[in-house]
């Protein structure tokens, strides 16, 4: 019952990890920042706003909220497995390259220079990262020895699986848009990437959507190196998120061609933890 509550609860969860990172992020530039409640107030603003822009593409108007239901639907699978089945890991990989799909979607269809640009540089580096990420996912899962997420109970894969466990760290900041590898978000050239041309609701469920991946993948990362203890993963989710935010107030943007050599050499190295573990399987 408490996993359907938790289920429930998740987007104002997301919302005050949200405002954390935000706050963090100010503090390390030597900034008050805004208060931590701020995302529920900026997404409850614009819901009450009026779109800007008259749009009949259905695309470009509903991108945003099947941007939305797929990251939610991450939280089926992680941290409690309300839905598991053998090679539910496999659907997982899935959603969340859905997920970076709707977001490309939502800038293609804007018709915005700066989306389109935005949405053309997330598919560049979505080459290397997404195939990066299905790998490590089924690297942790050997390891464990198991085929469903909801059998998941291995702790401190961290020290059996160090080159996926790095890997999985970088593919990280490639999927929550943090510098140096940001550059289909770049807020100095090309605004805020897919997302610029939305406003009200649309604007709303996007940043939502944001807020949502975020918070899963703080809530992965933990669960994967250490064990599916919930009374672990919710501080070391509250670690990573701070690591993050250091380096997203820390380092500089890469350019798209840095970017997507730092994403082909993540991708390199989670194939090759992925033959060292097949023989030591085989």
């Amino acid at each position: 019952m408490y996993e359907i509550i938790f289920f429930l609860l998740i987007p104002f969860i997301a919302m005050l990890y949200e405002g954390l990172h935000r706050k963090i992020n100010a503090r390390l530039q030597n900034r008050i920042g805004p208060p931590i409640i701020q995302p529920f107030y900026d997404i409850k603003k614009l819901f009450q706003k009026k779109k800007l822009k008259s749009q009949n593409d259905p695309f470009f108007k509903y991108s945003p909220i099947f941007y939305f239901i797929s990251n939610y639907s991450l939280f089926l699978f992680i941290p409690f497995s309300l839905i598991a089945f053998n090679f539910d890991f496999v659907v997982l990989a899935y959603i969340t390259i859905l997920s970076s799909s709707f977001y490309v979607l939502a800038g293609l269809s804007s018709d915005n220079p700066f989306g389109i640009v935005g949405s053309m540089r997330e598919m560049i580096l979505m080459v290397a990262y997404e195939i990066a990420f299905v790998i490590v996912v089924f690297n942790f899962m050997m390891r464990a020895g198991v085929l469903s997420l909801g059998n998941f109970n291995s702790t401190f894969l961290l020290l059996s699986t160090p080159i996926s466990s790095a890997t999985l760290a970088a593919i990280l900041v490639v999927e929550l848009h943090i510098t140096p590898l940001d550059t289909s978000e770049a807020a100095a050239e090309i605004m805020s990437g897919s997302g610029t041309e939305y406003s009200g609701k649309g604007l709303a469920f996007f940043e939502l959507a944001t807020y949502l991946k975020r918070l899963f993948f703080v809530f992965l990362m933990p669960m994967l190196l250490f064990g599916r203890d919930i009374i672990m993963i919710l501080p070391l989710s509250l670690l990573f998120l701070s690591i993050y935010s250091f380096t997203q107030a820390t380092t500089p943007r890469y350019r798209v061609d840095q970017a997507f050599k730092v994403c082909f050499l993540i991708m390199i190295l989670a194939l090759i933890d992925f033959i060292i573990i097949m023989r030591g399987i085989i």
